[in-house]
């Protein structure tokens, strides 16, 4: 693998970019990232700085020499390079450097009213929102007011836009940024994705790139130690372009040294990237523009037929300060570096502090207010002094006419922009919208299509059934495939799947109508080659769906995706998850939806052994904002396609719904056969729930039984005729989904389940006890129901009918609670009864 010094400082006359205007925004980005730290008395502090250099010169450098082209006017330009701070916690960097970006341009516009300077007042970042470091939204609608400073003309900026509220670790709303960073490195785990999504829409190599910025401990989690995998894998060559901050620093430790003894000099952060087959560069000096400058050409310039990525480690120093000289702060002594640089832990005005800002104010001939006086108590002069020494570092623009060629600068990149670029997708369909992806229009009958290749011109016979006779052996799992393939053709094999080398075991392999992808050879293939790595593959999965390709932010342009696994190993896959789904929640543009294949779940799983028993894990997919995710259970082969399309249907046309999970298990029941329940229709999963067995009339009522998952549902059903000989009436619902439940309209919902039912069911299912399909139930649900931690204990394992056995969810298991259950219902009522009458 190939390992590249980037240039040093003695190219610098092949370098044609003004050296000496970075350098100037550069050390303004430092001083004013302090100020934020030092106001706020929170944040992070050598992180930051050890990355400006580098966020500079990939802003300013221009695309012509690999750095980003992006406009700042319209930041989230689809066309535009995507920028990731995947070092959430260095977002100070970000927000000072944006601010200034921002000053340039508002002067600008200000003084000549010209409109190719204008940028609207809800996407700049101003000086202003300075005071937003670290706030939330509600504080500051009235930070100003509250202290009497609404009309101060220092805040004039607030006006009408009121003031940002800047996160502590970065997200994706923000400028430029396209990631939410920070948590373990989820947010450089999806890089791979976000690369190869521009690729699979056919967009030419490296227009747009992806320029992502991390730090090497991030690096040692496994979110990111994946990517190194995933990328290679995707073959997304020199579209992915990483810099990795190398300081040997993290939050309280260093890494060689520190977590790792130094007597190991194997660890070699190059050799851990070369090994994987990246195109490393190194730095020797990561703060020097040259340098740095050096290395983004030389990516700009890369072989783009070379599938490698690429990633710059270039050595830093965490608390780096451009007026440092030889590691000393002139008036403090030794310059703070290493992990204790790491918070911003000094106090308001400090000596350490002083000392920073004099050595700006000497380079540039200007004068803090109030910061040799110390701490500043006073909330109102607090904000005062704040501001104005926020704008003091900002006049730095009206020198030498650094500030006109900023925004000039800003402008000439911006409109670099494409307004349109070559690619193989319509931008103005969202074909997920079609109408026979709708549950209605969904075909009864096995399909046998012909299909044509649009790159290719090769026409093939593709055969889906969605939905199969009654009495086929053929479990839910089996449908997935189905759907899958139904959605491609649909969409032109816009449905991508990820699923390490299990993806023929939880069919999603034959969901691909075209194999599987590559970039050269295949880029109609819609099954990704993926290691077993349940983190990195959903991670991927969310860099492909959050992108589009649309110019208009509510049309969607792009893929959806799918990533699966053993439903006990989909926890691996919860945290990115979580995080996409905040990220989907804030963003102003329509996106993809992520799905998650919890495949072999439930307890049938516990055969292969311990290990891999999926009744708990597959839980964490309720922790979600309600309606925000879709959880799908299906029992029943002929659930799957018009449960599916149902949430489907709901994702493609509400934006805030960004995942959909669908649990399915092991076994190949047969095919249920509906003419015997008591809602016959072969839709009926769409409802959410729906009735299998409803009260006998004229007799007495003994409660509800909801039944979920696999083997528990089947035994329930093949136990109803036993339960009719005993005289048992309960009614027997399907929950296939809440989700979809809650959307039903109320007529139909009170008549499957109304409210007081909820205070006398039982529940048949899966699961377990910790978390029920259906909220607010009675509270004796537990002591009655029949789940898969029946005993509280972990199941031994064993063959499948061992198995169910052992958690009591075998016909003659489920016959005897149910039995229970019915026959103790006077009981129970009379409890639940008392307790309330207990309250007075």
């Amino acid at each position: 693998m190939s390992v590249h010094t980037s240039p040093g400082s003695d190219t610098a006359p092949e370098l044609p970019y003004e050296r000496r205007r970075l350098e100037d925004v550069g050390y303004m980005t430092c001083m004013t990232l302090t100020l934020l730290g030092n106001y706020a008395q929170t944040g992070h502090f050598g992180g930051p700085l050890a990355y400006t250099p580098f966020n500079v010169a990939a802003h300013l450098a221009g695309p012509e020499l690999g750095g980003l082209r992006y406009d700042y006017r319209r930041p989230k330009h689809p066309y535009g390079d995507k920028f990731m701070l995947a070092a959430g916690h260095c977002a100070p960097t970000c927000y000072a450097l944006w601010m200034i970006l921002g000053q340039a341009l508002y002067r600008k516009h200000h003084a000549t009213g010209d409109p190719r300077y204008h940028v609207a007042p809800d996407v700049a970042m101003l000086p202003v929102d300075a005071l937003g470091f670290r706030r939330g939204a509600g504080a500051l609608r009235t930070l100003l007011a509250d202290q009497g400073l609404s009309d101060h003309p220092l805040f004039a900026q607030a006006k009408g836009r009121g003031i940002r509220a800047l996160s502590g670790h970065i997200e994706s709303t923000d400028l430029t940024n396209d990631v939410n960073g920070g948590p373990s490195g989820v947010g450089i785990a999806t890089a791979a994705g976000k690369a190869a999504f521009w690729d699979i829409v056919g967009a030419p190599m490296g227009t747009p790139k992806v320029i992502a910025l991390e730090g090497e401990f991030a690096m040692t989690e496994g979110h990111a130690q994946e990517l190194k995998t995933q990328a290679i894998a995707l073959q997304v060559g020199k579209r992915l372009r990483i810099f990795l901050s190398n300081n040997n620093a993290g939050i309280d430790d260093s890494l060689i040294g520190g977590v790792v003894s130094s007597k190991f000099t194997g660890y070699r952060l190059v050799d851990q990237w070369t090994s994987y087959g990246w195109n490393v560069l190194t730095l020797p000096d990561g703060h020097d523009y040259d340098q740095i400058v050096g290395a983004l050409r030389t990516m700009e310039a890369w072989d783009p037929a070379d599938r490698r990525p690429m990633i710059v480690i270039g050595t830093t120093t965490k608390g780096y300060w451009p007026g440092a000289v030889n590691g000393k702060i002139p008036g403090a002594g030794d310059q703070v570096v290493g992990y204790p640089s790491h918070p911003y832990g000094m106090k308001m005005n400090s000596e350490y502090f002083v000392a920073l800002a004099r050595t700006f104010e000497a380079r540039y001939g200007v004068e803090f207010q109030g910061i040799s006086q110390g701490p500043v108590t006073d909330p109102r002069e607090r904000l005062i002094q704040f501001k104005t020494n926020i704008d003091v570092v900002m006049s730095v623009l009206e020198r030498d006419g650094l500030g006109d060629w900023l925004a000039d600068r800003l402008v000439e990149i911006g409109d670099s922009v494409p307004a349109e670029i070559p690619l193989r997708v319509d931008v103005k369909h969202d074909p997920f919208l079609d109408d026979r992806l709708k549950v209605a229009n969904l075909p009864a009958e096995p399909q046998t299509l012909t299909v044509r290749n649009s790159i290719s011109g090769k026409e093939k016979q593709l055969k889906i059934a969605l939905f199969r006779k009654a009495g086929e052996t053929a479990g839910a799992r089996r449908a997935v495939s189905e759907i899958v393939k139904w959605l491609n053709h649909v969409t032109d094999n816009r449905v991508l799947t990820l699923a390490a080398d299990l993806s023929e075991s939880i069919n999603l392999e034959h969901g691909s109508i075209w194999g599987h992808y590559d970039p050269e050879s295949n880029a109609l293939g819609t099954r990704l080659k993926a290691a077993i790595e349940e983190a990195g593959n959903a991670s991927s999965a969310i860099g492909l769906v959050g992108q589009s390709a649309s110019l208009d932010p509510d049309q969607f342009a792009g893929v959806w995706a799918f990533s699966g696994t053993y439903g006990a190993f989909t926890p691996l896959m919860y945290l990115p998850a979580r995080v996409w789904s905040q990220q989907n929640q804030d963003s102003r543009f329509r996106t993809g939806v992520l799905h998650i294949l919890a495949g072999h779940s439930g307890p049938e799983t516990a055969a292969d052994a311990r290990t891999h028993f999926g009744i708990f894990a597959p839980q964490v997919w309720k922790l979600f904002p309600r309606d925000q995710v879709i959880n799908l259970s299906f029992w029943d082969y002929n659930d799957v396609a018009p449960g599916y399309f149902a949430a489907a249907e709901i994702a493609a046309r509400e934006k805030k719904v960004g995942v959909i999970v669908i649990e399915v298990a092991r076994p190949d029941f047969r095919v249920a056969d509906r003419n015997t329940f008591a809602d016959s229709d072969l839709r009926a999963a769409a409802k959410g729930l729906y009735i299998i067995r409803d009260f006998a009339p004229g007799q007495p009522r003994h409660g509800y039984v909801v039944a979920q998952g696999s083997s528990s549902t089947f035994n329930l059903v093949s136990v109803l005729p036993q339960l009719t000989r005993a005289g048992i009436n309960v009614k027997v619902i399907a929950a296939i989904s809440e989700e979809l439940f809650d959307r039903q309209p109320e007529a139909y919902r009170n008549d499957v389940l109304p409210p007081e039912a909820r205070q006398d069911l039982m529940f048949v299912m899966s699961g377990t006890r910790r978390m029920w399909p259906l909220r607010n139930v009675g509270s004796l649900t537990d002591e009655y129901s029949l789940t898969a931690d029946q005993d509280n204990v972990w199941l031994t394992g064993g063959t499948e009918a061992d198995v169910i056995a052992e958690a009591h969810l075998d016909p003659d298991s489920i016959f005897a609670g149910v039995q229970r259950f019915a026959q103790e219902r006077p009981k129970r009522l009379s409890r639940q009864r008392a307790l309330l009458d207990a309250l007075g």
